[in-house]
């Protein structure tokens, strides 16, 4: 079933809205939102990746991701493997810093929606937020679709 072009917009403008909120409540961290970001893609990654991996994931090119992975070890928050099997590969593995940095960072935006949910949307409407999110999961990992098909 094909939704109107105008509740698109709409959907697509209330979901940018809560993403710019969600930033906005994770300012009180003492690293920026694309710092934060890639610390949680490796965390995604179990805690280690290879930079190529972290640039397709991310949608990064290798030169920002390089100076951002420069600043994130100079920080001690990574710190740069060679790779078990193929040594001339590299992993990047979060510290026990960078693990402790990210996961209170997660809380306190966890802790803030929690919040926000209770206090602007019934018992119900918290439910069907909740239900929406898996549905929403789900958009976000569909695979890559053909320009025409949209």
């Amino acid at each position: 079933m094909k939704k109107n072009p105008e509740e698109i917009t709409q959907l697509r403008t209330q979901l940018m809205s809560l993403v710019r909120r969600m930033r906005r409540e994770a300012r009180s961290d003492e690293k920026s939102w694309a710092q934060l970001l890639l610390l949680g893609a490796i965390d995604r990654h179990g805690g280690m990746a290879t930079p190529s991996v972290l640039a397709e994931s991310e949608g990064m090119r290798s030169s920002n991701l390089a100076a951002a992975l420069r600043t994130l070890e100079t920080d001690g928050l990574l710190k740069r493997i060679p790779d078990a099997e193929d040594r001339r590969k590299i992993r990047v593995v979060l510290t026990q810093e960078g693990l402790s940095l990210l996961h209170e960072s997660r809380a306190r935006r966890e802790t803030w929606l929690s919040n926000a949910m209770e206090h602007c949307l019934t018992a119900e409407e918290q439910t069907l937020l909740i239900a929406a999110g898996s549905l929403m999961a789900r958009i976000a990992n569909s695979p890559p679709l053909k320009e025409n098909s949209y």
